[in-house]
């Protein structure tokens, strides 16, 4: 960007480094179908037509489209889940998948150290019942990370929470108070548990 901006007489902004991420966690196992689609596959053109297989109308089609645009192989769909996978490695946070996923399911979030992650991976915004009922993991609005949280990284809107990942520090309290586990934390080494559960409670 340096290098472009220099040809054209212009000054490239600084940033802070991004990386994509997929605000979904529905896979089969956890969203239900309800219904079976048949016909083009493309998640801009059912989306166009319907809300899609499941009983959430925000969540992923799985149809591709993000894979398909992807110019840095950095995207690949998982056959078990039917949801595409962030290969962070390859990443340029180019924001084709952004642009691509007509339910607006990826985000472009600052990339932190060994690619740890704390995010809602949901986009439901439906209340907390309906939420639920559509997929096991969605986030139901409860505000309970809201309260957690010492830094004030979340906020709740349209029965929705989300992490900004400028002001979030990974201190992964948030998750451990989600009942539905709609708050993903990835690459972190596993939790120690508690003290073998506190010496078998002596």
């Amino acid at each position: 960007m340096s290098g472009i901006a220099g040809i054209m007489g212009l000054e490239a902004a600084q940033s802070a480094p991004k990386i994509a991420v997929l605000r979904c966690a529905g896979s089969c196992s956890q969203r239900k179908k309800t219904n079976q689609y048949d016909g083009a596959k493309s998640c801009v053109v059912v989306s166009s037509l319907y809300a899609g297989e499941t009983d959430c109308q925000y969540g992923c089609l799985g149809l591709a489209d993000c894979v398909d645009v992807c110019n840095f192989d950095a995207l690949h769909m998982d056959p078990e889940t039917d949801l595409p996978v962030v290969v962070e490695d390859n990443c340029v946070a180019c924001g084709a998948c952004v642009t691509a996923c007509p339910k607006d399911l990826f985000e472009l979030r600052k990339k932190m150290p060994k690619y740890r992650k704390v995010f809602v991976s949901c986009m439901n915004m439906d209340k907390g019942a309906a939420a639920k009922k559509a997929c096991n993991v969605a986030c139901i609005g409860c505000g309970k990370c809201v309260k957690e949280c010492p830094f004030d990284a979340i906020t709740m809107k349209n029965n929705l929470a989300y992490i900004d990942s400028d002001k979030c520090k990974l201190c992964r309290k948030c998750v451990t108070v989600c009942p539905t586990g709609a708050i993903i934390e990835e690459n972190f080494p596993p939790r120690k548990a508690k003290l073998e559960t506190e010496k078998t409670a002596e």
